[in-house]
């Protein structure tokens, strides 16, 4: 059995369980839809004509998904000097699922919502303790830098946390933010020092 079905000012040729791409429709996705605008039913040799719909007769859908058609660009040009435009447009579709085609009885057929899935998760809060945190100014203040004794390592520094550990802090430059020209100034300046 299949039907001709008139939808967004087109008309289709639909069977059960077809999936068809209208014009959009106001549903939400897995909503179900009646189309009451039957233009013609056909089973085999028996067709129904409409004049101009079928009595009675609808077409029950299932959307599937909303969606948007291929980009089309249009080009606007006349016969002057930079004349023209350019402009995109993607159509808002709807992808539908056709589930039963009713020759009689359409306007009793009644569709059913989507069950709303919540997909919110309930998130507790716990209230955390304030713990306070000292800036990294104080953390600076509380490391020692002492200058190397032997005459190796003349010129590096070693900083000494009043924790257990204790680490060595070289400085570098990225390469890529500066300038050859002040490379070599820093390199002539760093050979003065030693």
């Amino acid at each position: 059995m299949y039907a001709v079905v008139k939808t967004g000012g087109k008309q289709y040729r639909v069977e059960k369980e077809d999936v068809v791409l209208v014009e959009k429709l106001n549903a939400k996705d897995g909503d179900q839809l009646v189309l009451s605008n039957v233009l013609m039913i056909g089973d085999g040799k028996k067709i129904t004509l409409g004049t101009p719909l079928v009595n009675d007769a609808a077409v029950m859908a299932q959307v599937i998904r909303q969606t948007r058609g291929p980009k089309i660009t249009m080009i606007y040009k006349r016969r002057r000097k930079s004349s023209r435009r350019k402009q995109g447009h993607k159509q808002d579709l709807t992808l539908l699922k056709i589930i039963d085609i009713a020759e009689t009885g359409g306007s009793k057929l009644s569709p059913q919502k989507a069950t709303a899935k919540s997909t919110e998760k309930k998130i507790e809060i716990k209230a955390q303790p304030k713990t306070e945190t000292q800036p990294k100014v104080f953390e600076e203040k509380e490391k020692k830098i002492v200058k190397a004794k032997s005459t190796e390592e003349k010129g590096k520094k070693i900083v000494k946390d009043k924790s257990t550990t204790s680490k060595k802090v070289e400085t570098k430059t990225k390469s890529s933010s500066i300038k050859p020209e002040t490379k070599a100034k820093i390199k002539k300046t760093s050979t003065i020092k030693q």
